[in-house]
């Protein structure tokens, strides 16, 4: 039996109520107050005073079996002085949903007054309260669900919903910081946004799945202000988070999340992984605006995506990050900021596989990052087992970067960068940092030097002959070369074709023709001739790298220009 089939069906927006829930209508906003007795249950309400408060109606909720929803009625002389065109529940403290199944949708509001907020929902929570920093909305209870949300302000910094039960939704808000936790117990296989109309939220505040959660659904939203799946080392990893998905309606767009630090420093990643296992990160527009079209007009901050410390099993698949450049000020003006994709720290086995960096929606129109993708240690460990593409199939596409396409420093090694798409990069294609820093690093003799995925060799091509009927179908090319590198060893050579050379003589990698194995003798030499298909325009410049047995990608060697036949550039 699959206990998780109504969580399935609400993520698809199917699921309908089992039982009939109790109605219960908000119609006070300035007066955070209860005066009904009794058992306080449902069937108390309302009060001598004829109406009935936010924090009446949870308070009877929670005291009452069975499912409830809470609605909400609130005449316009009972809106706050702060809005005009919605309304604005002051509350003395944090509302505190314990009974299971309960429902609070703020989205009946309109029903009442009318859609006054084009821009947002009609009722927002004002928090005035002590202690500061809590939730102004605590979901304790599973299956709880909120619905229509807006603004959340005053002392909860940020706090606007906690959830800390099982199965949760929340649904179409326009509102401040969300925050899931399982170091309550729960915080598992909840969903935040959904794939149907209006069921994507937009958050102006920090998101975060924290301590423990687990088994949580982020699809269809919108966040102004980032996500970060943080656990920790004294309540456990979050795992099985997923953030998107393969289709259009699951997409989340992550951008603005851009502030400055001492002395001017930029500061800012939209999405964080740490200390969690199996994260998927599938589909998102991060750093544009909504239609994936134009860098976002805000602040993009200086981190896209960053999988960082105690990060297991990380997927990248299928994301658009670009328009991630933010410039510094005071001491750092005028100096440029941005890395689309970060692997830092012990980050354990992260994939990436079909993103796209730095190009627009629509695979070409350039909206560059500073840098493209970065893999580097740091005194908090190194990245272990980075993939970088690998198939056809997971192919990255990494353009357009102001410097370098793939950087890879430190002590970082095993970084396996395989049939990608790189091109149109500033700097290098795929650099790796060693003691003369960036920029070529020379090859030497059986490869001794050690650095950034062992300073591995790239391959000295030799020529490249091309024969047959362009765009035909039988247009071929053959590359002889040879490698230098580590004596008696495998080796995997990737083939590409560029529409032009490198600024540096040394290739990027734009179209990907092939591989050839090779293996070094005892003096590490190897030597190659391959035959591959080429593509209709598929450029003019040969490059090729080299990958070890351990998973050690190079730098893209020196560019060899065709002969033969004339070719079509590929753009």
């Amino acid at each position: 039996m699959n206990l998780r089939l109504p969580l399935l069906l609400l993520a698809a927006g199917l699921a309908t109520p089992l039982l009939s829930a109790q109605s219960i209508t908000v119609d006070l906003a300035l007066d955070d107050f209860m005066d009904f007795s009794g058992g306080q249950t449902v069937a108390d309400l309302p009060g001598p005073d004829g109406h009935i408060t936010i924090r009446e109606a949870i308070t009877a909720a929670n005291n009452t079996p069975g499912p409830q929803t809470i609605a909400f009625a609130i005449p316009r002389s009972e809106w706050s002085i702060f809005y005009d065109d919605r309304a604005l529940i002051r509350l003395e403290n944090m509302l505190y949903v314990s009974d299971p199944d309960t429902t609070v949708d703020f989205s009946t509001q309109t029903a009442f007054t009318g859609d006054t907020n084009p821009d947002g929902n009609e009722v927002g929570l004002q928090y005035a309260g002590v202690p500061a920093a809590i939730p102004s909305l605590w979901l304790a209870a599973d299956r709880g669900l909120v619905r229509g949300l807006d603004v959340t302000i005053g002392n909860n910094f940020g706090n606007g919903v906690w959830i800390t039960a099982n199965d949760c939704r929340v649904l179409g808000c326009t509102t401040g910081g969300l925050t899931i936790r399982g170091d309550y117990g729960g915080g598992a296989f909840n969903v935040i946004g959904g794939t149907a109309p209006g069921e994507g939220n937009t958050f102006s505040e920090d998101v975060v799945v924290v301590s423990d959660a687990d088994d949580n659904v982020v699809v269809g939203n919108f966040f102004g202000w980032g996500l970060r799946i943080s656990g920790d080392t004294y309540w456990g990893t979050c795992d099985r988070n997923r953030v998107g998905g393969p289709t259009v309606r699951e997409r989340n767009v992550l951008s603005g999340r851009g502030y400055y630090g001492e002395e001017g420093y930029p500061d800012g990643t939209q999405l964080n992984v740490s200390h969690a296992v199996n994260t998927l990160i599938e589909g998102n527009y991060v750093g544009t605006t909504r239609n994936g079209m134009a860098k976002y007009p805000g602040s993009s901050g200086t981190g896209g995506i960053t999988v960082g410390l105690g990060a297991v099993d990380t997927v990248l698949r299928n994301n658009l990050v670009s328009g991630i450049v933010m410039i510094g000020a005071d001491h750092y003006q005028g100096q440029r900021f941005g890395i689309g994709i970060a692997v830092v720290a012990s980050a354990t086995r992260t994939t990436l596989a079909g993103n796209w960096i730095g190009v627009a929606a629509d695979g070409v129109s350039p909206i560059p990052n500073v840098e493209g993708i970065l893999v580097q240690s740091d005194p908090n460990g190194t990245p272990l087992n980075v993939r970088i593409g690998g198939t056809t199939a997971e192919s990255n596409l990494v353009a357009f970067s102001e410097t370098t396409g793939i950087v890879v420093a430190g002590a970082s090694s095993g970084v396996a960068a395989r049939v990608n798409s790189i091109h149109d990069n500033g700097a290098l294609g795929i650099d790796l940092v060693g003691t003369g820093g960036l920029g070529v690093t020379l090859n030497d003799l059986r490869d001794l030097d050690n650095g950034a995925n062992r300073l591995q060799n790239y391959p000295v091509l030799r020529s490249a002959m091309a024969w047959g009927v362009v765009g035909g179908g039988g247009a071929q090319v053959r590359v002889t070369g040879s490698l230098n590198s580590t004596p008696n060893q495998p080796f995997a050579l990737d083939l590409y074709a560029n529409a032009a050379a490198d600024p540096s003589g040394h290739g990027e990698g734009e179209v990907f023709l092939g591989t050839t194995v090779v293996r070094t003798d005892a003096a590490g030499d190897a030597r190659f001739a391959v035959v591959l298909p080429l593509p209709a325009g598929a450029g003019s410049v040969i490059s090729a790298t080299a990958t070890d047995a351990a998973g050690n990608t190079s730098e893209f060697s020196a560019g060899v220009t065709l002969s033969g036949p004339a070719f079509t550039p590929a753009r």
